[in-house]
C-alpha cells in the first residue's frame, strides 16, 4: 500500500526521530561523552532523506532492520566525527578501540533492533488502521453516492381481462414446491 505525502512526511519524521535519538542516547552511554549539536543536526538530516525513500510504502521487518543497521552505521561515524570535531580532533575519534570498540558496535546493533521492531509495530498499526478505516468507510461511500440503475418498466393497471403483472423483483424466482422427487 502506497501513501499520500501528509502521512508519508509524519513517517519520515517519527523513523528519523526514533532512529537519531535511540542512536544519539546510545553513543552517548557508550562513549562517556556527548553528541555535539551539529552531530545530531547532521546526522539527522542524513537519516531523515533516506527515512523518506523508505517510508514510500509499507515495508517488511527485514527491510527495516536493514535499514536501521545502515543507518546506526552512519550515525556512528557522523557522531564520532562531529565528536573528534568538537575536541579539535583528539580524543575518541582517533582513537580507534575508544570509538569502535565492542560495546559501542553492540550498542549501535542494539538501537538499530529496537528501533526496526519499534518502527514495524507501529507502521503495521498505522497500514492496519488505514485498511480498516477503508473497509469501513467503504459501506457508507456507496450508500450515499449510488450507482445510476436502468429505470423500471412502467407498469400497465391490472383489470378484468388483464392479468396483474409480475412483481419486477421475481421475474427471474423459481419456485419449488414439495419434497424433492425420489430417485426409482
Amino acid at each position: 500500500m502506497t501513501e499520500r505525502t501528509p502521512l508519508r512526511a509524519v513517517r519520515t519524521g517519527v523513523s528519523a526521530s526514533v532512529c537519531v535519538a535511540v542512536s544519539a542516547c546510545g553513543h552517548t552511554l557508550s562513549s562517556g561523552h556527548e553528541v555535539p549539536f551539529g552531530g545530531l543536526l547532521a546526522g539527522a538530516l542524513l537519516i531523515l532523506a533516506s527515512a523518506w525513500a523508505l517510508t514510500g510504502r509499507e515495508r517488511g521487518l527485514g527491510t527495516i532492520t536493514g535499514w536501521m543497521l545502515w543507518g546506526q552505521l552512519a550515525l556512528h561515524t557522523v557522531f564520532t566525527a562531529a565528536s573528534a570535531a568538537g575536541h579539535g580532533g583528539h580524543g575518541t575519534a582517533l582513537d580507534p578501540g575508544a570509538s569502535a570498540g565492542a560495546d559501542m558496535l553492540a550498542a549501535h546493533a542494539v538501537a538499530a533492533a529496537v528501533c526496526a521492531w519499534w518502527l514495524r509495530r507501529g507502521e503495521a498499526a498505522v497500514f492496519d488502521h488505514l485498511r480498516l478505516a477503508a473497509a469501513a468507510l467503504l459501506p457508507l461511500v456507496l450508500a450515499v453516492v449510488r450507482l445510476p440503475c436502468r429505470p423500471l418498466p412502467p407498469q400497465r393497471p391490472a383489470g378484468p381481462l388483464l392479468p396483474a403483472p409480475a412483481a419486477p423483483l421475481l421475474r427471474h424466482s423459481l419456485v419449488l414446491r414439495g419434497p424433492p422427487l425420489s430417485p426409482r
